[in-house]
């Protein structure tokens, strides 16, 4: 277990580094790499989660190595993938966000009638937490299959913290995709849940938001999953 004492300091300081030196133009989350005061790790805010409720290390990079570290007072750069700042870039802000999305984490004994009451409530979007490679009960299928009737957006990602959905390997699996619910490979739950209700602020045409909601644009989806 980690001391009692804050570690927001040095948080600050790797933070206040990377805004000003990093050369990515990228949103970051700057949190202690180990327990030490060694290292602040640089982690893309599109792959990161809070694995631990106290730890100072407690903010991990899922599926991928984090993008840079901060070591006694210059960022180290640790990939060669990212987005690299550009002064002749002009910034257009799209903040507008339909809330009207739900994050529905699927267990044994889920009542199908909370995807039901998300269609009634004139919901646009559900992303079902799903369990392995993408699951959910058979006795949620026709629940399912209504939303995607009237025109919502089902997408599926998973419980596990790594690794990637594959709706291919198992029938339950492919049925749920010929339903026409949508694999997002290995895009968190909180991601998809935020991507999808930016998407749906951005268009209302439901083709073009399915196709925006696949489209890789921050690194929140993995070419392939790795290993670490």
């Amino acid at each position: 277990e980690d001391r009692p004492s804050s570690d927001a300091a040095l948080n600050l300081i790797g933070a206040v580094l990377t805004a000003a030196k990093a050369p990515f133009a990228e949103v970051v989350v700057a949190m202690h790499e180990t327990i030490s005061d060694k290292a602040i790790a640089i982690h893309r805010g599109t792959k990161v989660r809070k694995c631990h409720t106290s730890r100072r290390d407690a903010f991990k990079s899922i599926n991928i190595k984090p993008i840079a570290r901060v070591l006694d007072g210059r960022v180290v750069m640790l990939t060669d993938n990212y987005r690299r700042r550009d002064s002749d870039r002009r910034l257009r802000l799209k903040a507008s966000f339909d809330e009207k999305v739900a994050l529905i984490k699927f267990y044994p004994s889920m009542n199908p009638r909370f995807i039901e009451l998300c269609i009634e409530m004139g919901y646009k979007g559900i992303i079902l937490e799903g369990t392995g490679l993408g699951h959910v009960g058979r006795h949620c299928f026709d629940a399912i299959r209504k939303a995607i009737e009237n025109d919502m957006i089902v997408a599926m990602t998973s419980q596990c913290i790594w690794g990637r959905v594959n709706m291919n390997v198992y029938t339950n699996g492919r049925d749920l995709l010929a339903i026409g619910v949508i694999p997002l490979g290995d895009m968190l739950p909180e991601t998809a849940l935020v991507k999808l209700m930016w998407v749906l602020g951005q268009t209302s045409d439901i083709e073009e938001a399915k196709n925006m909601l696949k489209t890789n644009i921050a690194n929140e989806i993995s070419a392939k999953t790795i290993y670490i």
